[in-house]
This record gives structure tokens, sequence and C-alpha cells, in this order.
């Protein structure tokens, strides 16, 4: 009821400026799917309900989504009501935009969040060009799209990066709790430069007050090469976080902080396609040239050309040392990204890369577990995986024939401890254990044999898409997808004959499919 009295709110304050493109992004998806014909309800972990309207990301394989944050099965819109005026000064012109986040739920509830929404100040100095000026940006709510990094699997540094652990941690819906900031931001044709900071609210555990804590951001980038359609780009930024200090030592009295850095940077190359962030970190405003780029099918002029962008990050955070009592010590993170695509005439292929640390995955919890650095003797492994796809679009028929796919090493944990199970562990997790880590803080605790009796070892997930798409007009697409994974490091929990729980394997094949219906407008 209160998220309705919000919407009815915007549409009465708006319904006399609204235009056409104030509802950025909206999708509207019916989908048919299942996540697995070779399973029944209560067999696995997550559960797969079987046959069904509705998907998930249990629909989606590790290589999807690679450059936003949703899983392409939401129906949702992003409600923009913007302003754009001149200043009675010279060179001067203002902006905002109260930017809301329209999410509907399975439950048929609609929930709404700030998706940071701005106040803008530009200045263009005389003699400068069209495209550069100098400009100071407000986040009053949520600065969750000003984050350091580029693609966004490997993006860092929004609301999540003061921890979702305490204090403000993560809110009633599921999200991080909305970190305000700013930022300040030279343009020029030859490239940019920026300087930003952040605020977040956290819970002081020795005073049992909130506290103030603050996140400063850098950045740039300069173009190494531009002429002619044909560009080659250099960018890097970085940052520092304060992230209050950690709660279980705060507990006994002894004040730890927990402070995180790192820097990103980025070699993008281009020729004949321009390149671009992701959608869910640009500045959204009701600009008609943002529906042209994002939400129209493919366009195809002829010839060829390609966007290649390598990424890397290094991240450093302190972390309570499990190994000594009472102290802190520096937890190395990192990642490396490379996203490829090509167009040649009426095809066009991808090339996709990941590699992620388990600490930078989990840098924002922060830890695994949570504040804890890994314990001497642990065997860490990254995440490592790629994927190569193809697809080939038939302009008399409107549609779009494709297939990509995969091999994952997903990131794991082999601890002398097992530190999971509680303060009372069952026997079935007890003794040292192999963790799988998919994504943040879920993860898979491996049995400690397998059916032979042998040590567990985790194992490559191999996976493959067939897809198919019909563009019945600009907005409206008609897509059937269809997948299998396998995956043998599968893992539930069934009641042994001595009626203890113990984490058993599930069958490793996934057969799934998605039949969807989607406009976009």
């Amino acid at each position: 009821m209160r998220s309705f009295k919000l919407l009815s709110l915007v549409f009465v304050c708006g319904a006399g400026a609204a235009q056409a493109g104030d509802f950025i992004d909206t999708r509207v998806t019916f989908a048919f799917a299942h996540d697995n014909v070779f399973v029944r309800p209560g067999e696995t972990t997550p559960n797969s309900p079987g046959v069904g309207f509705g998907a998930s990301r249990q629909n989606t394989q590790f290589f999807d989504n690679f450059n936003t944050r949703f899983s392409g099965f939401e129906t949702l819109s992003n409600l923009t009501l913007y302003k754009k005026a001149f200043s009675f000064f010279d060179g001067f012109e203002g902006e905002a935009a109260l930017s809301v986040l329209l999410l509907t739920q399975p439950s048929g509830q609609i929930t709404l969040f700030d998706n940071s929404s701005y106040i803008k100040l530009n200045y263009k100095p005389v003699g400068w060009g069209a495209r550069e000026d100098i400009s100071l940006t407000g986040f009053p709510v949520s600065s969750d799209r000003f984050r350091l990094g580029y693609n966004w699997r490997v993006t860092w540094g929004g609301d999540s990066a003061f921890t979702f652990q305490q204090g403000s941690g993560l809110s009633s819906t599921g999200r991080p709790s909305a970190a305000p900031g700013g930022k300040l931001q030279v343009t020029k044709d030859w490239g940019y430069a920026f300087v930003g900071l952040k605020t977040g609210l956290l819970l002081n555990n020795l005073l049992n007050v909130q506290e103030r804590v603050y996140g400063y951001l850098a950045g740039g980038g300069v173009d190494l090469f531009k002429r002619e359609g044909t560009a080659l780009r250099f960018e890097v930024n970085g940052g520092y976080f304060n992230r209050g200090i950690a709660p279980s030592l705060a507990l006994q009295g002894v004040r730890a902080p927990i402070n995180a850095a790192g820097g990103s940077a980025r070699l993008s190359f281009q020729r004949g396609a321009e390149i671009q962030q992701s959608i869910d970190i640009r500045l959204y405003k009701n600009d008609p040239d943002v529906l042209t780029r994002f939400f129209t099918p493919e366009k195809y002029p002829g010839g060829f050309s390609i966007t290649a962008e390598l990424e890397g990050s290094v991240l450093a955070q302190t972390l309570i040392d499990p190994d000594r009592f009472a102290t802190t010590r520096p937890q190395l993170a990192g990642a490396l990204a490379l996203n490829t695509r090509a167009k040649i005439d009426f095809w066009r292929i991808t090339l996709l890369g990941l590699v992620r640390t388990l600490s930078f995955i989990q840098f924002d919890v922060p830890g695994f577990p949570p504040f804890f650095d890994f314990s001497n003797g642990s065997t860490v492994r990254p995440e490592t995986w790629f994927a190569l796809g193809i697809d080939r679009y038939f302009p008399t028929l409107h549609s779009t024939f494709g297939l990509i796919g995969g091999v994952q090493m997903p990131a794991s944990l082999s601890a002398p401890r097992f530190d999971f199970g509680g303060g009372s562990p069952p026997p079935g997790l007890t003794g040292p254990r192999v963790v799988v880590v998919r994504d943040v803080n879920l993860f898979n605790i491996l049995p400690a044999t397998d059916i032979n009796g042998d040590p567990v070892q985790v194992l490559p997930i191999v996976s493959i898409k067939g897809t198919y798409r019909l563009d019945l007009s600009d907005y409206f697409a008609i897509i059937g997808e269809v997948f299998y994974t396998f995956d043998g490091n599968r893992v539930t929990f069934r009641d042994s004959t001595a009626s203890i729980s113990q984490p058993t394997f599930e069958q490793p094949n996934q057969l799934g499919f998605n039949a969807v219906m989607q406009a976009r407008f």
C-alpha cells in the first residue's frame, strides 16, 4: 500500500510535464519456462518448482547478464522525471532527474527503489566544445550507479561498499541500503577526469550508535587514438572506503577498523561501434538517444565492426585474522574481465572471459565468513570461465538464431578448519570441507568424499544454450531458449539412515527452456 501511494504521488506530480520517454527501459516480460526437466520439486537446492509461467536466475547460465544486474526475466520500469534548463548566468545550466526503479515481485506486489536520482550543475567555459564541460552531480539518496570498474559483473564501490552485514546493512527488501554521494567531473573531447565522495551510516558496536563513514573515489580516461570510427581508450579509477569496525571484535571491546581500497583499469578498442558502459550505471534521462541506443533491435549496416574491452582490478581490505586473536590483516582481491563483440555483415561473435578471486566475489560482504580472512593452510581457488557465442540475423524473417557455450571453474575454498556449521555442527558438517562459491554468499558445501570414497574435487561446469529471437516490431519480441548444463558440484541436504542431514550430490545434468514474450520501450 505504501508503494502504491508513492507511485500515485509520482504520477500526480509529474502528470503535467510528463513526456514520451519518462518511462525508460520499461520491460514487460511473460515467460513460460522450466529450469530443469530432469528433476522434480524437492530434489534440488535451490528448489526446481517445475514447468510453468515465470522464470528466475535459475533459468540463466554463468555467462548470461555479464553487463547488467538483472536476470532479463523481470517486469520493471525506470520512471524518470527529468528537467534541464539554462541558467541566468552564462555558461551554466542545471538538470535534475527523479529516477525510480519500479519492480514487480512474484507475489504481485510492486516495490520501488531510488535509482540514483541526481541533481547536476554543468559549466561550459568559453571556447569549449559542444560535449565538453565541468559538472557537479549530487546523488541525494542512492549513488549506486556511480561505481568503480566498468563491466557490471566486476564493478565495485556501489551502495554495498559500506557492507550489508551491519548498521544500514540490507534493507527489508533485500537490497543494500542507499548511500548518497557527489561527483565532480571534467569532460573534454579527448578524455575525462573525476573525483567523488560517498557517505554511509554504520553501527558502531562499541558505542551502539550509528556513525558516518566515507568513501573517496577518483578516476579518468584518455583517448590514445581516435580517428574515423576507430578509437583506443585507456581508463583508470580507484577508491578508498571506510567500512566501520568488526562487530565480533567490538563485542570483546576491541576496535578493529575495516578499510578497503583498490583500483580498476580498462583498455578498450572499437571500430565502427560506439563503446558504452552498462545501462545499469548510466544516468537515466528522457533522451531519445538513450532509447535508440539501448532498446531497439541490433542494426546491421554491413561490413566489419568490433568492440574489445580488457579490464582488471586489484583491491585490498583489512579483515579479522582467524589465526591470531583480536588482530586484523590485509586481504588482497582481484578480477580480470574480457568483453569482445564483433559484427560481420549479419553475423555477430561474442567472446567473454572472467577471472574473479573468492575475495573479490565476497569483497562487499566483506570476507568469507563475514569480516574474516581465510585461515592459514586454506586452499583458495578463483572463479574462471570463458564463453563463445555466435548468432546470425535474417532480415527478411526479422529473426536471429544463436548458439553460445562456455566452461567455468567456480571459486572454491578448502579450509583445514570448517567454520560454517555453527556452534554445535552436525556430524555431516565437521572436519575439512570443500566449499564452492558461485556468487556473493551463494555457496555449496560439498560432501567429504565422493561415491567411491575418494576426496571430493571441484569439477568444471559446462553449459551451452541455443537461442531464437523473432522481432515483431522495434520494441516487441518473442524469444526462445534451450539450455543444457553439466555441473558435478550441485549439492542438496538429505537425511542419512541415522536421521542426520548430510550434504549429498545431486544429479549433475540440467536441461531447461525459456519461452518469452517481451516488450521493451
